[in-house]
């Protein structure tokens, strides 16, 4: 039987955590929070990198691009924002959804 253990514990958001995503090289961790943030850890050190705001109500899902450069996130203000995972800066907001975007299953 396989065992299985905690190996680390990320904390920080005021709200409950609604998803989370990791870049493909493996080092970055998105999490995204019903605080209206995305927070980006730093996976070997287990610290925080930073805090992403911008949105005005509940983050939903989090996805990075396949090259983990972009990260995308879908909140409750009916927004997509992108982010640059580098610089942690919003590169772009695409507005003009009728309900909150909130699909099964994110991908960019």
């Amino acid at each position: 039987m396989a065992r299985h253990r905690i190996v680390a514990t990320f904390t920080g958001h005021r709200e409950s955590v609604s998803s989370v995503a990791f870049a493909s090289d493996g080092r970055t961790l998105a999490s995204a929070g019903w605080d209206g943030t995305v927070r980006l850890w730093d996976i070997p050190s287990r610290r925080p990198l930073d805090t992403l705001t911008g949105h005005t109500g509940d983050v939903f899902p989090v996805a990075f691009a396949p090259d983990g450069r972009t990260l995308a996130s879908a909140g409750a203000d009916r927004t997509v924002r992108l982010w640059d995972v580098a610089t942690h800066r919003q590169l772009a907001v695409l507005a003009g959804h009728t309900d909150p975007p909130w699909p099964a299953r994110a991908t960019i």
